[in-house]
């Protein structure tokens, strides 16, 4: 009997050898396939160059959705379709701004904020409101009442562990506290004016709401702190109406454990001041070519990997927060099990997670193992770190583990984004090829793992969001799931 056992012990060990030895072949040769694969740069080079942006409800967005949903099916996906959902889109009109001191008056160039008035003019006295937090609101009082507040889009001067908040939620506590419209001062020098929802669900905001240069606001600062008195008039016209857009789904089903299904997703839409190359082209191209890429194997990943190109995020999270309602009413959120997103990714050093006990070891183990494939591309950190305003938000908000890479595009990128200056010419081929080798190797770890750990209990993820110090943010935007 004791033979027996020794006998079963070793034919176990030689069994589990087998399987790392054949994992550690098909990540190498994946990761060598990958390694010369340029194609998704190509594609979204010829999108950029043919397309342009990728505004949803446009012309052009409704191109990209075609775009993608050829490419996922000429790489030969096992099941392509599209989820449609109903949406009201803006589209940005004119703009103008004038400063008036009294004496005289001057146009400050500016782009308004989208999910703003359709019609409108407004003039009111310009009063900074700093970085535009709860505290900066509260220090003024009664002062942003019908005035135009001057605000930061990100921080400036702040005390040390101030967390920023997200545009749309400043542009919530402005209306709260009685603004009339709302200037923000883009940080990034050399006159880059900034677009985005102004709005946290993609509703119109009743206020005008536009974006400045750095260098326009700091000109205004100065002159509000010598003591002159500004008057902003703000006029704005622009377009709303109903459309239907979709989220572009494509599917390699699992062979061993096909009703388990591992969600990679990005957002396909862009804003419409240049062609949104790295937000998010950079990642929902690199999603284009890791699906063909894993596709054209010879080997099949053992849970189902599906892999969606959200459109309406710029808006509010809108293609995301459908499909997760969508699944919820369906029963299938129980199906995805972990949740990955590629947002603005690009050479990825590591992954962050977002989940219950179990998650953050399982994660950390596979970096190591793809470190072990290239050392020198690939730092392998994994860390735990909860983040809103991307397409990952309404799959957590819902208990399913989140996980993202954790990438460093540069200033140079950073300093561009939702701006004019948002185009393939910041986009590194490599960049996208190392999302593909990378983002890919760690799904061939998850899927090929014998169990993997499950979602968030209700009371788990609120003590994690509230760890994470997200519980202000996702109550200003009606987004906290508890009273």
């Amino acid at each position: 009997m004791r033979m027996l056992r020794w006998a079963t012990v070793l034919c176990i060990c030689q069994h589990q050898l087998v399987d790392v030895e054949a994992q550690s072949t098909r990540a190498r040769a994946f990761d060598a396939a990958a390694s010369v694969s340029e194609q998704g740069y190509e594609w979204l080079a010829w999108s950029s160059a043919h397309i342009g942006h990728r505004l949803t409800g446009s012309a052009q967005g409704t191109m990209a959705e075609d775009l993608a949903d050829s490419l996922f099916r000429s790489s030969g996906l096992d099941t392509v379709y599209a989820v449609p959902f109903t949406a009201n889109a803006w589209a940005r009109g004119a703009v103008g701004l004038t400063i008036s001191d009294g004496r005289g008056s001057s146009h400050v160039a500016c782009v308004a904020l989208a999910n703003t008035p359709l019609s409108c003019s407004v003039e009111a006295p310009i009063v900074d409101a700093g970085n535009g937090l709860p505290e900066d609101l509260e220090r003024l009082g009664p002062k942003t009442q019908r005035a135009t507040l001057l605000v930061n889009l990100g921080l400036v001067a702040a005390t040390e562990g101030t967390k920023n908040l997200h545009r749309s939620e400043k542009a919530a506590l402005a209306l709260n506290a009685g603004a009339a419209s709302i200037l923000f001062v883009n940080q990034v020098t050399g006159g880059v004016l900034l677009t985005g929802t102004a709005s946290i669900d993609g509703d119109l905001i009743p206020i005008p709401a536009a974006c400045l240069s750095a260098e326009d606001g700091a000109r205004l600062r100065e002159r509000l702190s010598s003591g002159e008195s500004l008057v902003a008039r703000l006029d704005m016209r622009n377009t709303s109406q109903e459309v239907t857009a979709q989220n572009i789904v494509a599917e390699i089903r699992g062979s061993k454990f096909p009703d388990d299904v591992i969600l990679v997703g990005g957002h396909l839409d862009s804003w419409d001041l240049a062609t949104g190359a790295t937000d998010n082209g950079l990642g929902a191209f690199s999603i284009l070519d890791l699906a063909r890429l894993m596709k054209s194997m010879p080997f099949t990943p053992e849970r189902t990997i599906r892999f969606v190109l959200f459109m309406g995020e710029e808006q509010g999270l809108l293609g995301s927060r459908h499909l997760v309602d969508h699944y919820e009413r369906s029963g299938e959120l129980q199906r995805i099990r972990c949740m990955i997103n590629l947002d603005m990714s690009g050479n990825p050093q590591g992954f962050g997670v977002g989940g219950p006990a179990g998650w953050k070891n399982l994660v950390a183990d596979a970096c190591d193992r793809i470190r072990r494939i290239d050392s020198a591309s690939f730092a392998g950190r994994a860390t735990e770190e909860l983040w809103l305003h991307s397409d990952h938000q309404p799959f957590l908000l819902n208990g399913v583990p989140v996980i993202y890479p954790l990438s460093d595009l540069g200033k140079h990128v950073y300093g561009c984004y939702h701006s004019s200056c948002d185009d393939i010419h910041l986009v590194e081929p490599r960049a996208m090829t190392n999302n593909v080798r990378f983002v890919g190797a760690l799904i061939y770890e998850l899927a090929s793992a014998a169990s993997l750990p499950g979602h968030f209990t209700e009371d788990g993820l609120k003590g994690r969001l509230l760890e994470a110090g997200l519980e202000g943010p996702l109550r200003i935007g009606g987004d906290w799931p508890w009273e």
